[in-house]
């Protein structure tokens, strides 16, 4: 798979273009704004430093799915997607657990979080009630996002001793509607055999 060749940059370039291309963008932002791309140098600094939001309702990626029941059941009603036949149609991976949230008492509508076999968050999505939506800088610095619309922000976030996370806002006029956090997994590179 040509993925698994890409080092963790050209990576970071491909997702961001493919999350701009789904939303029908093409460019990190209007032309007239933003001539050419910035550098991976300058991307780079823009990640290590970004002030962006990297959880919802005090859930955070890697935290435990026992610490998303205790902050999210008393706001709303968990529905466990991981028992519902996913493994059957190949959905999830071994002990990979889906729960969604219909929350009450928040600004949010509902969360939706997955995790891994070891229970550790490793995707959460928000989605905002209408009239709700939060404005796009808000969430995070959008001068140091890559993708930058009126439909869509992304941000990648690069800390030390972290995996890559990336952030994604989407709704319309800088406004989102819906707010996703999730660890960007790397491809396994295959084993080189040695001649």
């Amino acid at each position: 798979m040509i993925l698994r060749s890409l080092p963790v940059t050209a990576l970071i370039a491909v997702g961001l273009f493919a999350v701009a291309w789904a939303n029908g963008d093409t460019s990190a932002s209007s032309p007239s704004r933003h001539p050419k791309l910035a550098s991976f140098k300058e991307r780079l600094a823009a990640a290590q430093s970004v002030k962006v939001q990297t959880a919802i309702l005090g859930i955070e990626l890697d935290s435990t799915l026992e610490n998303a029941h205790s902050k999210l059941d008393s706001l709303g009603h968990p529905s466990d997607r991981s028992l519902d036949g996913a493994a059957e149609t190949g959905e999830r991976s071994e002990g990979e657990h889906k729960i969604l949230w219909q929350l009450a008492k928040t600004d949010y509508a509902s969360l939706f979080v997955k995790t891994d076999d070891k229970n550790r968050v490793t995707y959460i999505a928000g989605y905002l009630r209408p009239g709700k939506e939060m404005p796009f800088d808000k969430i995070g610095e959008i001068e140091k996002a890559p993708v930058l619309s009126d439909r869509v922000v992304a941000w990648d976030v690069v800390r030390p001793n972290r995996p890559l996370i990336r952030v994604v806002a989407r709704g319309s006029e800088r406004k989102a509607s819906s707010i996703t956090i999730f660890v960007v997994k790397r491809a396994n590179r295959p084993a080189v055999a040695s001649p």
